[in-house]
Parts: C-alpha cells; sequence; structure tokens
C-alpha cells in the first residue's frame, strides 16, 4: 500500500488556506491542480508491504515516544523548484520549523534502517497547488513576495497514512496515530 507519514492540520488552518487558494484561483494566474488535503508530510514512503509496515510503525512509535510537542506555524508561500520557474506553488512554516525539521530527520535518519531511502532535499511545506502553467509570471512574483500568516497550532501527534490514488484525485486514511509527549 502507497503511504506516507504527516502532520495533519486543525480545521481552522485548513479553512484558512483554503480561503486563501479560492481567492488566489479567482486572479486566474495560474492552471493547476489545487490540494483540498492539507498536511505537512514528514517523509513519503510509497509502497510498502503489511510486514515492512508493522517494523515502520515500531519505528515511529519509538521516535513519537522521546519527541516533545511543540507549536508549528504556517505562514507566507514558496515555489519549487524557483519562484522564476513554478511547478509547485506551497505554504511555509516559521515558528517550530525547526521542531518539525528535527522531527522528519528523525524519521528519514531511523527508517534507511528499514532501507528507506534518505531524502535528498527535505524542506517544511504544505503544497497548495501543483503549477502546470502561469499566466502571469510578475503577478506571481508579487503574490509569492507578500506576507501571509495562516496562523499556527500545536502539534501534539503525527500519523501514517494511506493514500489511494483515484481519478478524483488521492483519498487518505490514517493508519496510526502517535502521541508526542
Amino acid at each position: 500500500m502507497r503511504t506516507f507519514i504527516a502532520i495533519e492540520l486543525p480545521d481552522e488552518l485548513k479553512k484558512k488556506i483554503s480561503d486563501f487558494q479560492r481567492n488566489l484561483k479567482k486572479q486566474d494566474i495560474l492552471d493547476g491542480n489545487w490540494t483540498k488535503n492539507y498536511h505537512l508530510t514528514l517523509k513519503f514512503l510509497g509502497e510498502v508491504n503489511e510486514g515492512k509496515l508493522k517494523d515502520v510503525v515500531k519505528v515511529l512509535a519509538e521516535i513519537a515516544s522521546k519527541t516533545k510537542r511543540f507549536e508549528l506555524e504556517f505562514k507566507n508561500l514558496g515555489a519549487f523548484p524557483s519562484q522564476s520557474y513554478v511547478r509547485v506553488l506551497w505554504v511555509g512554516t516559521g515558528a517550530g520549523d525547526e521542531e518539525a525539521l528535527v522531527l522528519h530527520e528523525e524519521i528519514d535518519n531511523s527508517l534507511t534502517k528499514l532501507d528507506f531511502e534518505k531524502e535528498k532535499e527535505y524542506t517544511n511545506h504544505l503544497t497548495i497547488c501543483r503549477v502546470k502553467a502561469v499566466s502571469d509570471k510578475k503577478k506571481l512574483k508579487e503574490i509569492l513576495e507578500t506576507k501571509v500568516d495562516f496562523g499556527k497550532f500545536p502539534v501534539s501527534e503525527f500519523k501514517l497514512i494511506k493514500s489511494s490514488l483515484t481519478e478524483k484525485g488521492p483519498v487518505y486514511e490514517s493508519l496510526k496515530t502517535f502521541k508526542l509527549v
């Protein structure tokens, strides 16, 4: 089954991001697939069989038992691979960025022992659009440079999530929740 590890956002924050997306869509400067499932992916695992999944759960439970809760802020926008060539539009993190990064690194390093590849480059981010085309690069650059604050929330858990790809987009199912201390 196709899986990943993520921090889910509270509904209030999801609504703020959704409202921002709606306003951005109205400006009609981007053509792309707009994200509806908001989460901070800590590690994408890909296809994992049931046996290996049990080992993953053990490793994640161990990490959660040693990780303190923290607050995570979502603010400002970014783009991959760059602002001049946008293929992914995303919301970045502010306060709590370092704690989330340490959590990612702990997961990434620990899962190499189970033969998962280490991430080459990782940035805490929340994807809001997979961009196909940009009709107004100047306007998009202005938007990317605008300060936006979506708020912060207490992170008390992360989840192992199953992702099923459908014609209408991915469908996510939480397999296991790991509580932080």
